[in-house]
């Protein structure tokens, strides 16, 4: 439990305001560093590489393997494990190139708030690429842990499986997410920060989670609703332009479309950001020098 010098519990509305303080760090982080937007672009542009090429391979085994005189259903039924392997492995690289890119906003990142310095882009890919064995064994792990869940949370919106097996998959899913997400909360800091392996990573990530567990939350909702707020901003302005004509109606969606690819963009960022200061705070009990530069006081 994080104390205070004196040996005090820190109150959750302490918690709360500093969760949300960490939240306008990360903000300020990103507005000063917009370089940093380009490693989350750079992790989207991967990733839909990885979608674009697991689709290719999809159709192209089906098309290869096609038997013009099967007819029916169970037609192409052969290839189910192929498919599933195919799609196994997209699922896995996905959550590797996440995790590297993360891994980099989070080097850039924690090298800004705790000496005020301005790495250069090529520093967070270089801090991830040293870590690369412990990313590609966490992004295997974390993929197929979140694959398990994804298929929990499929089975309980399945018309076909029985009610009381949808109720039972959809708490499990809740419960092992957030369960999971707790666990390995500074998973990805500890390996790219301190050259951590995976299994002591995910012991030390709980420990640390469970002394600033208020601010996580605070700092991970607040982010969210902030994002929310955006894009509910952007479609207020949008859906009037539209009503004005046909450049109305072009300009409308312009302003939705980029506007919807930056907020998410930006405020993925500032989540992973986030995780930066939190972790300088988990393990000093302090605020990252760059607080108080930008006018941030704990």
């Amino acid at each position: 439990m994080m104390m205070r010098s004196g040996g005090q519990r820190i109150g959750i509305g302490e918690r709360i305001s500093r969760g949300w303080k960490m939240t306008k760090l990360g903000i300020a982080v990103v507005w000063s560093d917009p370089e940093l937007i380009v490693y989350t672009f750079l992790s989207a542009v991967f990733s839909l590489g990885a979608i674009g090429v697991s689709l290719s391979l999809s159709v192209g085994l089906d098309a290869v393997a096609a038997n013009p005189e099967c007819v029916g259903d169970e037609c192409g039924s052969e290839l189910v494990f192929a498919h599933m392997a195919i799609w196994f492995v997209f699922y896995m690289l996905v959550s590797i190139i996440t995790v590297f890119w993360n891994a980099a906003i989070i080097a850039s990142a924690y090298e800004r708030l705790s000496s005020g310095t301005n790495p250069s882009f090529s520093y967070g890919i270089g801090q991830a690429v040293k870590c690369l064995p412990q990313i590609m064994v966490w992004g295997v792990i974390a993929g197929t842990v979140g694959l398990f869940i994804r298929i929990l949370e499929g089975l309980s919106h399945s018309d076909d499986a029985p009610v009381p097996m949808r109720l039972v998959a959809g708490l499990a899913s809740f419960i092992i997410g957030i369960a999971w997400w707790i666990v390995t909360f500074f998973m990805i800091p500890m390996i790219v920060l301190e050259r951590a392996g995976v299994i002591d990573s995910m012991g030390r990530s709980k420990d640390l989670f469970k002394k600033t567990w208020g601010e996580d939350v605070t700092s991970h909702i607040g982010t969210g609703l902030l994002m929310i707020l955006s894009i509910l901003v952007l479609i207020g302005v949008s859906i009037p332009l539209m009503y004005l004509g046909d450049f109305g109606i072009i300009l409308g969606i312009v302003i939705l479309a980029v506007g919807l690819l930056f907020t998410v963009l930006f405020f993925s960022t500032v989540d992973a950001v986030n995780r930066a200061s939190l972790f300088y705070y988990a393990k000093t009990g302090q605020a990252p020098p760059m607080a108080a530069k930008v006018g941030i006081n704990f």
